[in-house]
């Protein structure tokens, strides 16, 4: 009797052992999991204010008199090539260059610009077709901020992305809008 008591208490003891062990290497999980979104949701966050600070940057241009182009022109971007790493979108690729011309070809010839000015004299779609650069063409102003440093947690920095903090950049295109006085 002793020695059946024996093996039932070493096998309580090991289902114990057993049920800690599950417990730990759940909550280590559940931790990781609750910083991963954490992370993500602080990353959002700054992002969100970053692409505002742009975005009134463009705003405050788009309302000035005269019309102001703060960054030279626009990036036609066709397409991306993958860096070193061949993380497809990450800081190392390069960007391939597009076309500004398959936008007037794309979009604006379907319109029928010429046919539209005897319709519409002086209209702005007629006016984009004839214009060296589309971007004069459209009238667009530009803000660009850079956040901060945003620090990653350690635990997502040793198990996730191996980097201290990742700094964003928000760019925000507007069209210039001229408010005329009208008495």
């Amino acid at each position: 009797m002793n020695a059946t008591k024996k093996t039932w208490r070493q096998r309580r003891r090991a289902r114990a052992g057993q049920a800690i062990a599950e417990f730990v290497v759940g909550l280590i999980a559940l931790v990781v999991l609750f910083m991963g979104m954490l992370q993500i949701q602080y990353l959002a966050h700054n992002h969100t204010l970053t692409l505002n600070e742009a975005r009134a940057q463009a705003g405050q241009d788009a309302m000035q008199t005269p019309y102001i182009l703060r960054y030279n022109v626009p990036r036609w971007i066709g397409d991306w090539n993958n860096g070193r790493d061949n993380v497809i979108y990450s800081q190392d690729d390069t960007v391939v260059s597009g076309n500004p011309g398959s936008v007037t070809a794309g979009i604006v010839s379907h319109a029928h610009p010429t046919d539209l000015s005897t319709y519409a004299p002086g209209n702005e779609l007629s006016a984009a077709a004839n214009t060296a650069s589309l971007l004069d063409g459209l009238m667009l102003t530009h803000g660009r901020e850079r956040s901060p440093p945003v620090a990653m947690f350690p635990i997502i920095r040793h198990i996730v992305y191996d980097t201290d903090s990742i700094t964003m950049q928000g760019d925000a295109w507007l069209t210039w809008t001229h408010i005329e006085n009208v008495r």
